[in-house]
Formats: structure tokens, C-alpha cells, sequence
């Protein structure tokens, strides 16, 4: 910027300079008659920003939509322009070979889910049995307690207990006979969980005999064969008590491995319908389509690029800044932006903290607001700092006289002219008028015509006053 105004300065000053010399060889000429000039009265005026810098515009948030899963493109929903949602559909990919194994999949979970069921069933008939076992030991204890004592009204009583008890888990069993046939004309359990059942059924019913016979030797008396039978029944009863533990254990542990096989099988379930999912192809955010590769017919291989999706409601533009102008650019900072005759205000959103390779420039991130997305990425824009709410002097450039030195204009006081060295800004107007530092305030009158012909406290007149 500072080499920009050094060569406006100094072509202006060539033609000041030419000026001055003109007024220079009338010096030894001095008149005591009244130059005519024209002046202006000085006052602020608004200071217009300076695009110094530009950069080309980008959406604020661009987002590349690739493909998830392989396949034949059927469908495409999107064209290059279209406002779309998250969430909408962009593109469908073949789905038949996923609509299979989603139906491979749901048949294995209800195959699994079967043979769940009937391992819990199988834990529930092993306990029944672990329960009839100990039962059926208990009675036979009795039995013979009751023979080598005799019966007793509280002995008695007991049996009829265990009679009943053994009568119950008899009949649950008898009620079960039924499903565990079913389960097994099904598939769903195996011939072993099947024959193990039909076993079971079996001590149950033996059971029940049993206890019937213990009570019946109660009230009836026993003679030395039943008391050696019924000691041998205590052994039996405590052989089936530990059968029917370990059957209980081996139970359970079928139950755990189908409960296992029904999570694989739910798992596996849950990763085809996510597979089938990925065949369609859907916006991850609110934005417009900037391109589009998808094309129906084409195979889609994962991850490949089908759209490429950008919000457009706020733009950004980059630009690179001298360095050594680093200190003028802030986070926050309201600029000036310029399109093509459109103007709107822009803001930083942050500065690069290191300078970029080989060019020594700092990159600066503008944020643009587009709600009415007339501003389209790509598009060149100028950039500068804004002037909003800052005032200037300005004055023509026929105003401003050099020596070679010192740039002056001359002031109006008393009907003299009075020569006032001025200092130029680094800013020209629209009108091609020069900027004052210094020197000059507002509602100074000032030679605006005539400059270069006038000395120091010539007697001056005023042919038309332009003073605004």
C-alpha cells in the first residue's frame, strides 16, 4: 500500500513541481494587482475504504459425501444447484444382495431365539428333576426310618409330604411331555435334550412309585425283604439326587452357550441392517450441491466421491497480508468487501500466526455473509480495511503546490493568500481529489484555481466560490 501512494504522490508532485517553477519565474514579476482565483470552504467528508487486497470466495463449510458400500448406482436424487437437508437421499445403490443376507440374518436370529427357549426349558426340567430327586431321597430316608421304627402320626404325615411332592413333579413333567415333543418335531432341540427329558419323565414316575410304596409299607408294616429294599431305595434316591445336580449344571451350561449364540446372531442382525442402510446415500448437513460425480448405471466402489456439499449462507475468502501489516488485521474486525459493483461488510475470523512459505504473507479468514446466496463461490472479490464512521480532508489535486520539498496549498485570510504547508494522506477519493493529513481544518478557505500562480500574501480576488 505505502509503494501505491509513494507513486501517486510522486506524480502528483511532478505535476506540482511543474507548477511551482511556472509560479517561480514570475518571482522577479511581483504585482501589487489582485490575482483572480477560485477556492473552496474545507470540510470532512466520510472516508471511502480502500480495496487493497483480494481473494476468491469459498463456502464456509464443505463437506465431500462418499459411498459406504459397494455396489451398482440405481437412483440419484440430487443435481448440481439443489438446496437440500440433512438427511435427504442423495443416491440409492443396488440393495438385493443386502435384502438377502438381511433375511439370512433374521432367519438365525429366530433359529437362535428357538434354541434359547429351549435351553432355558431344559434348565427349568433339570431343576424340576434335581427337585423330585431330592424328594424321591428324602421319602425313601423315611421309608426307611419308618420300617426300622415303625410308623409314627408325624413319619406318616411326612411320607403323605413326600407323595405329594413326588406326585407334583410327576405331573409337571406329564405336562411338559407334550412341548418337548413339539420342540423336537420342530428342530429346535436334539434328539439328546429330547431323550434327556424322556429320562427324566421317567425318575419322576419312578419317584412317584416310590413314595406310594414307602407309604403303603408305613401303614402296613414291613418285613425284612422290604426293609433291605427300602435301603436299597436310599441308595438309588441319593444316586439320582446327584444325577439330577449334574444334569441341572449341564443344563445351564447349554443355556449359556445358546444365549451366546442368540447375541451373535442379534450382533450379526444389527450389522446387515446397517449395511442395508448405507445403500442409501444421505446429506450429513443443511447446503446446496457445488458437484456431483454419481451416475445411474455406474458401480460405486466404497468410499469413492459421489457429492461434494457446502453451505453457502455464509462464504469465506482468504487473503494474504504483508506481514509487516499483520498488526492492522484482528479477529472481530469489520472490513469492507467489493463483488462486481456489490458492496457488503465482511469480518475476521482469525489470522494465520505464522507467515506462509515463500511468501512472506500472513493469511487473513474474512467471514461473508450470503443469505441471499447471490455471492457464488469462486468469485473474486476485493478486501479492505473498513473506514466506517472515520472522516478525511479532502482537496483537488490543483490545489496542492510543491517546491520539490514541502507540498502546500494557499489558505484565503483578510483577501490575502496565505501559503500552509499540508501533509498528504495515503488516500485519493473517487473524484481523483488528494487527502490532508495535516495543515488544514475544517472551514478553511482555500485556493482550489489559480494555485500556481499565487505568492505568499498576494492580494487575491474571488471569481466563483465553490464552498460547499
Amino acid at each position: 500500500m505505502k509503494g501505491r501512494w509513494s507513486a501517486l504522490f510522486l506524480a502528483f508532485s511532478m505535476i506540482i513541481i511543474t507548477a511551482a517553477c511556472s509560479s517561480a519565474d514570475n518571482q522577479t514579476a511581483s504585482k501589487e494587482e489582485a490575482t483572480t482565483v477560485q477556492v473552496i470552504t474545507i470540510k470532512k467528508e466520510p472516508l471511502n475504504a480502500e480495496y487493497n487486497f483480494s481473494g476468491t470466495l469459498k463456502p464456509e463449510l464443505e463437506a465431500s459425501i462418499s459411498f459406504q458400500v459397494s455396489g451398482e448406482i440405481k437412483q440419484t436424487l440430487a443435481e448440481v444447484g439443489d438446496r437440500i437437508k440433512s438427511g435427504d437421499v442423495l443416491t440409492i445403490v443396488d440393495d438385493e444382495n443386502a435384502q438377502l443376507q438381511l433375511r439370512q440374518a433374521q432367519n438365525g436370529v429366530a433359529q437362535a431365539a428357538g434354541q434359547l427357549s429351549a435351553a432355558k426349558a431344559g434348565v427349568e426340567a433339570a431343576q424340576a428333576q434335581a427337585k423330585a430327586a431330592k424328594a424321591q431321597l428324602d421319602t425313601a430316608e423315611a421309608s426307611f426310618t419308618a420300617l426300622e421304627k415303625g410308623a409314627s402320626a408325624q413319619k406318616l404325615a411326612q411320607t403323605q409330604n413326600a407323595v405329594a411332592m413326588a406326585q407334583s413333579a410327576y405331573d409337571k413333567f406329564l405336562a411338559d411331555e407334550e412341548r418337548y415333543s413339539n420342540l423336537y418335531s420342530a428342530g429346535l432341540i436334539s434328539l439328546d435334550d429330547y431323550e434327556k427329558f424322556q429320562l427324566q419323565f421317567k425318575d419322576a414316575e419312578t419317584s412317584l412309585e416310590n413314595a406310594k410304596q414307602s407309604l403303603s409299607e408305613l401303614t402296613e408294616g414291613a418285613t425284612a425283604e422290604q426293609r433291605k429294599s427300602a435301603q436299597a431305595g436310599v441308595e438309588q434316591a441319593k444316586a439320582g439326587q446327584s444325577a439330577a445336580e449334574a444334569a441341572v449344571s449341564q443344563a445351564k451350561g447349554a443355556q449359556i452357550q445358546a444365549q451366546a449364540a442368540y447375541d451373535q446372531a442379534t450382533v450379526q442382525l444389527e450389522q446387515v441392517q446397517l449395511s442395508l442402510s448405507k445403500t442409501k446415500l444421505t446429506a450429513p448437513l443443511d447446503g446446496v450441491v457445488l458437484s456431483k460425480r454419481a451416475v445411474v448405471g455406474q458401480m460405486a466402489p466404497a468410499g469413492a466421491e459421489a457429492y461434494v456439499i457446502g453451505k453457502l449462507d455464509t462464504l469465506m475468502v482468504p487473503i494474504a497480508v504483508p506481514s509487516e501489516q499483520a498488526a492492522d488485521w484482528k479477529p472481530g474486525q469489520v472490513v469492507a468487501l467489493e463483488q462486481n459493483g456489490t458492496k457488503r461488510q465482511g469480518t475476521v475470523v482469525r489470522v494465520s500466526p505464522a507467515t506462509n512459505q515463500g511468501t512472506g504473507t500472513l493469511t487473513v479468514e474474512v467471514s461473508v455473509p450470503n443469505a441471499e446466496q447471490d455471492w457464488i463461490p469462486g468469485q473474486v472479490v476485493r478486501v479492505g480495511l473498513s473506514s466506517i464512521g472515520q472522516e478525511g480532508i479532502f482537496v483537488p489535486a490543483g490545489a496542492v503546490v510543491s517546491n520539490g520539498q514541502e507540498p502546500y496549498v494557499f489558505r484565503l485570510a483578510n483577501g490575502k493568500a496565505v501559503k500552509t504547508v499540508v501533509e498528504l494522506g495515503a488516500r485519493m477519493s473517487e473524484d481523483n481529489r488528494l487527502s490532508i493529513a495535516s495543515g488544514l481544518h475544517e472551514g478553511d478557505v482555500v485556493v482550489s484555481v489559480g494555485a500556481d500562480s499565487l505568492f505568499d500574501g498576494d492580494t487575491i480576488t474571488i471569481v466563483e466560490d465553490n464552498a460547499e
